[in-house]
């Protein structure tokens, strides 16, 4: 297997609209002012915002592209939204990511992602119920048990066929979602988007790379929910 990181660029999408509050979103805007700095030393990066987020991250790169977010309900539209617009050599990368070291990277593969996650996790499973009655529902009961859930931290699909297969998929639930008048249809994010994607690597036949499998913890970490939430906590106290 051949590694490369000769000219790769990440990608970071970054708004505001997205966070839950002005808290959370203070904890993302330091963690993406922390994620550039380290990543910065080894990689050539980009950012993609929207013009309410520009003036917080405008000093941040020199390279800032931006995009109407107004449509954008779920977490992961941003990154469905610019999945089909990445250069060959670019790979997106979320900003609770903070690279310790030059991560080994393998290119070749139909998808790339960060880790392999377990689709029992509670993330997954805790607001299933409430999904009943709509097509993504019926299609993770229709699947079965898959081996794995692809954590989506770093995130590229080089095939063609399998990045439309699943942004078809993503679509169309998505819209069904919304059309079912579900309360708080972004709880339903991680469902819709890695634990789809889940389901059509596990009944299509591709090759997949995640960069935990051969980068450790000494390489990057990313950031969990309750390491977040420490930075939140942090800044209550000082508010």
């Amino acid at each position: 297997m051949t590694y490369s990181t000769n000219n790769t660029r990440f990608v970071y999408s970054f708004t505001k609209k997205l966070s839950v509050n002005e808290e959370q979103y203070k904890v993302n805007l330091q963690l993406l002012e922390e994620s550039i700095s380290l990543l910065s030393k080894y990689f050539d990066y980009r950012i993609v915002t929207d013009q309410a987020t520009l003036d917080d991250v405008k000093n941040l790169a020199s390279n800032i592209n931006t995009v109407d977010t107004g449509d954008f309900i779920f977490i992961e539209d941003f990154k469905t939204s610019l999945i089909s617009k990445l250069g060959e050599n670019e790979i997106l990368v979320d900003p609770d990511i903070l690279m310790k070291k030059k991560p080994k990277l393998h290119l070749n593969a139909d998808i790339i992602f960060d880790h392999k996650d377990s689709p029992d996790s509670s993330w997954y499973t805790e607001n299933l119920e409430d999904l009943k009655g709509t097509m993504l529902y019926s299609r993770i009961i229709q699947a079965g048990r898959i081996p794995f859930v692809p954590n989506i931290g770093f995130f590229k699909i080089p095939n063609l066929k399998l990045r439309s297969t699943f942004l078809n998929y993503y679509r169309a639930y998505r819209e069904d979602i919304l059309n079912k008048g579900k309360d708080n249809p972004n709880q339903f994010n991680l469902n819709l988007g890695q634990y789809l994607l889940g389901i059509v690597l596990y009944e299509g036949n591709y090759s997949y790379f995640n960069l935990r499998s051969i980068n450790t913890g000494k390489v990057y970490v990313h950031l969990a929910g309750p390491q977040k939430y420490k930075r939140l906590n942090a800044i209550k106290t000082i508010i």
